[in-house]
């Protein structure tokens, strides 16, 4: 048995895994880690930017004029990479559903759809466009990669028999470069940042899909994971309330992630997104190190959408955190809540694990929370509590793409950062 089916078998043997992943593998250790980088941010103490409370205030009232500009009933869908599939004003996902058949199919499609087009819905860059010639929209970002990443599910390129709708684990071991290429339209002129490592992290989906047939079922279809988390929600009592944990499912996603992103440090394994920073975590595992999550946590927050609409009770929504990446976290900085302490910062292209980068991204997780709490404040009159989800959708994510394209025709983000294909 190789190490990856010994890790792999199944997903929910704990005694694989280190208490550094376990615990960083949780939801609740991304928001506490960041919330320590937040004291220090209070107390003056940033390596890299200086934060302005007074200016949380102006932030929060601009993303409560936005929220109230886009959604002025306040009925915000969910920040999922479903808003993606509808994009243009095209229902993508009927045809899809209208051919499943039964309900368990219904699931597994739409887990299949969710997982994969998350995994390829990292950063697309400014000059990256996907023209759908079925509706003659030209798209670019995330849209353009959701739009494109139906088409390659459609296309029966993730399947080893060559089906539409169908993803398995020899399909994803067998995809190349070319094929992903030529179905995202890239070439010279049109270039995707990471589209090597987009293949990477499909082909890796697929071995762990192929080392885990307790998940994956006998066929190795990656949609079984739906029926996996249901039964095994079920039996550790984490459905007691009625429905599937998002906390337990996200912290075995995360367990069968840790196959497929890159590992940045071997004394410590496979982490994940998760970056060193000195003196958060005293006295518990993984100190000096804080998680972020940020793909993982959008691909729960998509499956969790996902899942409902295929007739699946989830619950427990709340347990994940605002998504460190750069519209949020563009928000900060566009609306001064931070400020760069480096004169050059702006010129500067920094790594995924320097200082700018890792505050930003903690600063984020734990300043939406406040901003979340004040505009939940101004809205209780109302009788409206909105989610963190509806929050990220409706709220800071569109703010922070709102401020980045006022400030750039490109709408490129107020931080450069050299991106790899998995990181924001």
């Amino acid at each position: 048995m190789s190490n990856l089916q010994e890790n792999f078998a199944t997903a929910q043997e704990a005694s694989v895994y280190t208490a550094t992943q376990l615990h960083l593998w949780r939801a609740e250790t991304v928001r506490s880690r960041c919330g320590e980088i937040f004291d220090r941010a209070c107390a003056g103490e940033l390596l890299a930017y200086d934060y302005r409370a007074e200016r949380v205030e102006a932030a929060a009232e601009y993303v409560m004029s936005v929220i109230l500009e886009n959604y002025p009933d306040l009925n915000i869908p969910p920040h999922s990479r479903w808003r993606h599939f509808s994009c243009g004003g095209v229902d993508r996902w009927s045809p899809i559903a209208d051919g499943a058949g039964d309900l368990n199919e219904l699931k597994m499609r739409a887990t299949e759809l969710t997982m994969i087009s998350v995994l390829l819905d990292a950063g697309a860059g400014a000059d990256w466009r996907y023209v759908e010639f079925a509706s003659g929209l030209t798209l670019s970002r995330s849209e353009g990669l959701g739009a494109a990443s139906v088409a390659l599910y459609a296309q029966g390129a993730l399947c080893s028999g060559g089906a539409p709708f169908r993803v398995d684990a020899e399909g994803l071991r067998s995809l190349t470069t070319a094929q992903l290429a030529a179905c995202f339209q890239v070439s010279e002129r049109n270039p995707l940042i990471g589209l090597q490592e987009r293949v990477t992290l499909l082909r890796r989906l697929g071995d762990v899909v192929a080392s885990a047939p307790g998940v994956f079922g006998g066929e190795s279809r990656l949609g079984a994971l739906a029926q996996y988390l249901e039964a095994a929600s079920v039996a550790r009592g984490a459905g007691v309330a009625g429905g599937l944990s998002v906390d337990f499912a996200f912290r075995e996603l995360l367990k069968l992630l840790s196959g497929v992103w890159p590992v940045r440090n071997p004394e410590l394994g496979a982490l994940g997104d998760v970056w060193a920073y000195p003196g958060v975590g005293a006295n518990e595992p993984g100190a000096g190190l804080v998680p972020f999550h940020k793909l993982s946590q959008w691909m729960m927050y998509s499956l969790t959408e996902a899942w409902r609409i295929a007739g699946m009770e989830v619950i427990e929504d709340d347990t994940l955190t605002a998504l460190a990446e750069y519209r949020n976290g563009g928000l900060l900085l566009d609306m001064g809540v931070l400020a760069p302490k480096n004169p050059a910062f702006a010129a500067t292209e920094f790594e995924p694990g320097a200082p700018e980068v890792v505050e930003l991204r903690a600063m984020t997780v734990a300043v939406v929370d406040q901003l979340a709490a004040r505009l939940n404040a101004q809205l209780r009159e109302r009788g409206v509590a909105l989610t963190m989800s509806q929050i990220l959708e409706g709220g800071t994510w569109s703010a922070g793409r709102k401020l980045a394209f006022a400030r750039s025709q490109s709408g490129a983000p107020p931080i450069r950062y050299r991106a790899d294909g998995t990181l924001f």
